[in-house]
């Protein structure tokens, strides 16, 4: 990539950035889903089924996947447990409270929409984006008394791989001098110590912010961020041994890449909570060398395809711009959000990323659909939906046939565009994945 020029991003995994949870997670309350189908893998078919409980109880939440899948010769399809972590990637995840308002919150399983301080070093991050090869990570927040606290991302307990963390600290929280009470200052750091990443890259950086406003309608937090990005050190390798597009990379350039951000949180309350809304404006000023949110939503994707993100580094050229997002959630039943990043001369779109998503399961009526979609490196615009080996996509939708007491009967379409590894050669490959199914969803009363 090399420069990051536009930037559209519409779904729920960044609505719930600041929690840390999956997207669209929770919005149908709790309830065991049971999805029974077939489907096409690499050119094999495999009768499918799934055991799918998602349950809340108070501050804890937990969700499960477990795949049961046979082909047409009786073979159980063991793919999903091998290697890795094994059986455990049933556990999709574990959580415990909220992020940045519980003394203590923790996710352990898939990542999705991890955000780290305002997000200029990882924004949307997703440790798992092959189906088969889902990873167990942790994400923490824990605050004494909202004045120290530390957030933590560490994204595979099974090999060394992504770890980021930034210590934040309110130095007035316990005096009663209004607005600077809420001053936060926060460190970041994060790296990559998996051998697939190839380079050594570690981004490091500072924050400010402070709450100007906070009323039951209106939240205001402007603030500022800066960081570094480049070879963490010496033990790593020389990103002049590149080999992907060797024409086009100049590593005679490579060095120290910064970026500075300068913006504002807007969180709004409508309509007595029918409806809320969350808008973000940043300012960006970036060096040569540099990538924001380096570690995002298809960070894993290009560890995958052989491309590591670092090689988005050496052509990465100095560039200046305007980020702007609107997010929504109306009534709990649909989520939505959208963003977008243009420098002030804008040419083309080389090394753009596109993120979109949505969570309606009660919108239109006995009708689920949850779905996310995520690609990087564009050439175009024109090239932004062409499914490849640079995107992600998982689409549910589900129509409800029978409802009796606490059983649910749906039809639908469960469609991925994925990963596997290759059969008969390293690394791994994108494949389509659709299940159309037949399921059983039991809603369980009186939890919270």
């Amino acid at each position: 990539m090399s420069r990051v020029f536009f930037l559209i991003i519409m779904g729920g995994a960044l609505l719930n950035a600041q929690t840390g949870a999956g997207f669209g997670e929770g919005m149908m309350g709790n309830t065991v889903n049971v999805p029974i189908g077939a489907t096409v893998i690499d050119g094999e078919t495999y009768f499918t089924m799934r055991l799918q409980p998602e349950l809340t109880f108070g501050k804890v939440g937990i969700g499960l996947d477990v795949p049961i899948m046979f082909n047409s010769g009786g073979k159980f399809r063991t793919d999903e447990y091998k290697g890795g972590i094994g059986f455990l990637r049933v556990i999709r995840y574990v959580r415990y409270g909220v992020k940045h308002e519980d003394p203590v919150y923790f996710r352990v399983g898939e990542l999705t929409g991890t955000s780290l301080g305002y997000g200029l070093i990882m924004y949307n991050y997703t440790n798992s984006v092959s189906f088969d090869k889902r990873k167990i990570g942790l994400n923490i927040d824990l605050n004494y008394n909202k004045q120290f606290g530390i957030e933590g991302v560490y994204s595979d307990f099974n090999r060394a791989s992504v770890i980021a963390f930034r210590p934040y600290y309110r130095p007035l929280a316990t005096t009663d001098i209004p607005i600077l009470k809420t001053l936060e200052v926060g460190a970041s750091y994060a790296t990559d110590r998996d051998q697939d990443a190839e380079y050594d890259i570690a981004a490091a950086g500072a924050d400010l912010g402070v709450t100007v406003l906070q009323t039951s309608f209106l939240k205001v937090v402007p603030y500022l961020e800066y960081v570094r990005i480049g070879k963490a050190s010496a033990l790593s390798k020389d990103l002049s041994d590149a080999v992907v597009h060797p024409a086009e990379l100049d590593t005679s350039k490579y060095g120290v890449g910064q970026g500075f951000a300068m913006g504002v949180n807007l969180d709004m309350n409508l309509v007595a909570d029918v409806l809320t809304m969350g808008v973000k404006v940043e300012r960006r000023f970036y060096s040569d060398n540099f990538i924001p949110q380096y570690f995002n939503a298809t960070y894993e994707v290009s560890k995958l395809n052989g491309t590591p993100a670092a090689y988005g580094l050496v052509n990465a050229r100095a560039v200046q711009g305007t980020y702007g997002e609107l997010m929504a959630n109306l009534i709990g039943k649909i989520q939505v959000i959208g963003g977008m990043s243009i420098p002030d001369k804008l040419k083309k779109t080389d090394g753009a990323v596109v993120h979109l998503g949505l969570a309606a399961p009660d919108l239109i009526p006995k009708v689920q659909i949850i779905g996310t979609y995520d690609k990087a490196q564009l050439e175009h615009l024109g090239d932004a939906f062409k499914l490849d080996q640079r995107s992600v996509a998982h689409m549910i939708f589900a129509y409800e046939a029978y409802q009796t007491g606490p059983f649910v009967f749906n039809a639908g379409v469960d469609y991925k565009w994925t990963f596997i590894e290759r059969k008969n050669s390293p690394g791994f490959k994108a494949v389509s994945y659709v299940m159309p199914f037949a399921a059983m969803q039991m809603k369980i009363p009186g939890m919270n």
